[in-house]
């Protein structure tokens, strides 16, 4: 009865070394922000237009938490930059201007194995921070009169972020290790107070003291870019990681 006893301890001790062993962390790093930094940046070089310059930075982080066989759950944290500057000069009057806009997010996830090893559902949500800042000058130089005025306005907003996606989550060890998740979806975020636009150009205004009509056409260009590349719009994954 002893010998029985100790063969199930045995037995038991190494089924739960097995299951302890299956991998149930992974890791990653996301290029799709990369990519999407890349494409700023290469978005300003087709421009043709003199003075003008672009410049964008992405990169984003995950970790999973394998709970259950069909079921994860995940952190991620992901950061976008773009900017844009713009150098002219006519006749007396220099211009020396930068819009740079930076966004990152904190965002948790949930996952769906429904075969429960590569193919999954997921759902997102998170918050979202996205700031703007105007810099630069103006130098006016007539016939000896020199004045220089320079421009610094920074505004920020949050926003709750939601989402949906699916992918595949594709490990190239016999228990996990290197890893690759491609994937595709859809992000929206849901501002807190006035737009990015209107904030900027309301402050912009109230300090120079002038008119805000047209407000609404620089308003849809900055929702545009909020509601589709910083904040919210489709999203492709690309990450890389390692699984143990």
């Amino acid at each position: 009865m002893a010998k029985k006893c100790l063969v199930a301890l045995v037995l038991s001790v190494f089924a739960a070394g097995v299951i302890f062993a299956q991998a149930k962390n992974t890791i990653t790093i996301d290029l799709g922000p990369t990519i999407v930094g890349a494409s700023i940046k290469t978005l300003g070089k087709m421009i043709d237009e003199d003075g003008v310059s672009s410049s964008g930075f992405g990169i984003a982080a995950q970790y999973e938490r394998q709970i259950i066989k069909q079921l994860g759950v995940a952190g991620r944290f992901a950061f976008l930059k773009g900017g844009v500057g713009y150098t002219d000069e006519v006749d007396f009057i220099k211009v020396n201007l930068g819009l740079d806009m930076t966004s990152f997010s904190i965002e948790g996830h949930g996952r769906f194995y429904p075969g429960g090893e590569t193919f999954f559902l997921g759902g997102m949500l998170g918050f979202g921070r996205l700031t703007t800042a105007l810099s630069g000058d103006a130098a006016v130089d007539i016939s000896g009169f020199k004045r220089k005025e320079k421009v610094s306005y920074t505004v920020g907003r949050n926003y709750f972020k939601l989402g949906a996606k699916v992918g595949w989550r594709i490990s190239f060890g016999k228990n996990g290790g290197v890893t690759f998740e491609p994937s595709i979806g859809y992000n929206f975020g849901i501002g807190v107070g006035d737009t990015i636009g209107k904030r900027l150009t309301t402050k912009v205004f109230d300090d120079l003291g002038g008119s805000i009509d047209g407000i609404s056409d620089i308003d849809e260009a900055f929702k545009l870019l909020e509601n589709f590349i910083f904040i919210g719009g489709p999203r492709v994954t690309l990450a890389f990681g390692y699984r143990f």
